[in-house]
Order: structure tokens, then sequence, then C-alpha cells
């Protein structure tokens, strides 16, 4: 037993050694035959005071691949329609009306509406010419044949008027001459020239704009002429 003492002390001394010199890097100290890399490594992390964090700068959206930012909805715009008749132009202003937003409505292009006192064609040219001689014989000559081809060819035009109410004075003289065949038409002088410039908050323009092109199939998306 006394012969393994001092090879106990001995081991024990080893041991100790070896755990102070694995100790050394952690406490700072770099051993020679230590890697260099690693044990720098090891003390940044050990002295997070000698640290530095860089703050960088948010990433920008570009806009130039073609992806604009939203508008607000709260944002004033205007948007046109065109391709509309007279109807179509009354519809519009009336829904923008119910909306009851501050939606503005420009109507362009609008003939007003005129009111045709016509024999409506029946029998071809001579049957046009039978009702001429009709006329004539009433004591009635300022009346027109209408020989343009379309639904109204071989039509008795006799009178074009602004009012519904000057229309219907000429219908109950011819009344009263025994002519009772003549109509009133309305022409929409209008045709499908005009167009709406509607202005207001975008969150009620877009969706009366959308739910109008979807019920009026020659109406068509344009840019104001005058920006609000």
């Amino acid at each position: 037993m006394k012969t393994l003492r001092p090879f106990f002390y001995l081991l024990l001394a080893a041991n100790i050694m070896l755990a102070t010199l694995s100790a050394l890097p952690l406490l700072g100290f770099q051993l020679p035959w230590a890697p260099t890399g690693e044990a720098d490594r090891l003390t940044r992390q050990l002295t997070p005071e000698n640290i530095q964090i860089i703050a960088t700068a948010p990433t920008a959206v570009s806009t130039s691949a073609g992806i604009p930012p939203a508008q607000s909805p709260n944002t004033i715009s205007c948007i046109a329609l065109r391709n509309l008749n007279l109807e179509a132009t009354q519809q519009i202003s009336e829904q923008a009306a119910r909306q009851g937003d501050g939606l503005a409505v420009r109507l362009i292009g609008v003939t007003p509406t005129s009111y045709w006192v016509n024999i409506p064609p029946n029998g071809g040219k001579d049957g046009a010419t039978k009702r001429g001689e009709i006329l004539a014989k009433a004591g009635i000559e300022d009346y027109i044949i209408v020989r343009d081809s379309g639904p109204t060819q071989f039509a008795i035009s006799l009178g074009l008027f602004r009012s519904e109410e000057a229309a219907n004075r000429l219908i109950e003289q011819l009344k009263k001459k025994n002519i009772k065949s003549a109509r009133i038409t309305v022409r929409d002088n209008t045709n499908n020239n005009a167009r709406a410039e509607i202005s207001g908050r975008n969150e009620f323009l877009e969706p009366l704009i959308t739910d109008f092109l979807t019920t009026h199939a020659d109406a068509q998306r344009d840019v104001c002429s005058n920006t609000p």
C-alpha cells in the first residue's frame, strides 16, 4: 500500500493540471497550442458586453414592378363611364343619388329627348301613298313619307317636338280630322354617345361602378376628363 501512495498523488496532480489547463480558455487565456478561431468565439460568447448589434433599415417595397400602393377607401377618385344612352345616364344618376354619400355625377353628350308624331308603316310603299292621300283630303299637307330603310320605312312623319305636351296637341288636332292612327314615339337622340363622370369616396364609388357595368353590357369604364 505504501508503494501505491506516491503513484496516487502523481495521478491526482496530473488530473488537477489537466483541469486547470482546460479552464484557462474559458477565463480568457489562450493556450499556445489552442486554435485561435475557436478560442475567440468562446470568448465573445462569454463576454456579451463586447457584442454589438447593428440595426438594419426595413426593406422598402418597390413600385417599379408594377405593384402600386393600395388606395385608401377614403380617397376621393373619379371614374367615367362611356357608351351610354339617355336611359343609362338617368339610371347611373339615380343610383349615385341613392348612395347618399356625396357622389357627384357629371353628364356629357346627352341630347334632349324628342317626341315624334307619326303613322306606323303598313302595306309598304303603296300603303304609305294611300295614307298620304287621306291626309291631303283632310287638309294636312305637312307630312313626310319615310323612305330610309329600317323598321320605320314608309311610315308617315307628322312632326318632331321637343316637349310631349306639344306632340299631344297635334294628336288631338288629328283626331278632330278623323286621323286616329297617329301615335307618339319617344326618340332618344343621345343614342350611345353620352358619358358620365362620377366622383366621390372609393369605398362607395367602386361598388357603384362595378354593379352598373354588370347590368349594362355597352357601357365601358373610362378616365375622367377633369380630376376631382
